[in-house]
């Protein structure tokens, strides 16, 4: 048996030329090629990668400037203010710009993030008390008030973030907490966080008697 390579036919032995195409025949070939042959290259996924890469260089930066602290200059520790930057970088872009999670672990993993950086700098630069003063009752304004108005925009998505609203609203009572036991002096932001936690307790408690009726409609079928 004879084989036409453009074809793709077998032809009779007796043949030199190809019936179909006129070109000449080859031998055919010994075995069928049930399969094409694959290349065999390693899949390296890029964004896994570049992953990889920016937490093997964060470690260096977190390693060399907690190695410097230590042995050049270690009258204070400022190799906080390497490290809580680099975190918060980290948490700005893998948990809020990549992540899908929900709205309310995005706003609460930036208030963190903020706040720790914050504390940092504060305890760095002589605890003068400025980050826990100002600085935390207003990021916690600024996560509840994203949060009503996210649940206010977003009505049928406010049940997914009700355990969050919830963990604001105990983080925004940590400020009146602070100023009764006499660790911060000044009443403004403390007030308007307080009453930040109010509105937001006030939302909750309406979504829920909401709930609650629709649920007793349905069931009592009013």
């Amino acid at each position: 048996m004879n084989y036409c390579d453009d074809c793709r036919v077998y032809v009779d032995g007796s043949l030199r030329r190809c019936p179909l195409c006129g070109k000449t025949l080859s031998a055919a070939p010994t075995e069928n090629e049930l399969y094409p042959e694959v290349a065999e290259e390693k899949f390296i996924d890029p964004h896994t990668f570049m992953t990889d890469l920016f937490m093997f260089l964060t470690f260096i930066f977190i390693g060399g400037a907690i190695l410097l602290n230590l042995t050049v200059d270690n009258s204070s520790p400022w190799f906080l203010l390497v490290v809580a930057p680099i975190l918060y970088t980290w948490i700005l872009v893998r948990n809020t710009i990549l992540s899908d999670v929900y709205t309310g672990v995005k706003m609460l993993f930036q208030m963190l993030g903020i706040m720790g950086i914050c504390l940092a700098y504060d305890f760095v630069f002589g605890c003068t008390g400025w980050s826990v003063e100002y600085v935390l009752p207003v990021v916690l304004v600024a996560g509840l008030v994203y949060i009503d108005l996210y649940a206010y925009i977003h009505k049928s998505k406010w049940r997914d973030n009700v355990v969050y609203a919830l963990v604001f609203v105990a983080l925004g009572i940590l400020p009146l907490i602070l100023y009764v036991t006499g660790v911060t002096h000044t009443i403004t932001p403390m007030v308007l966080c307080t009453v930040a936690s109010g509105v937001t307790v006030l939302g909750l408690l309406r979504f829920a008697v909401r709930r609650f009726t629709a649920e007793m409609k349905k069931r009592l079928h009013f």
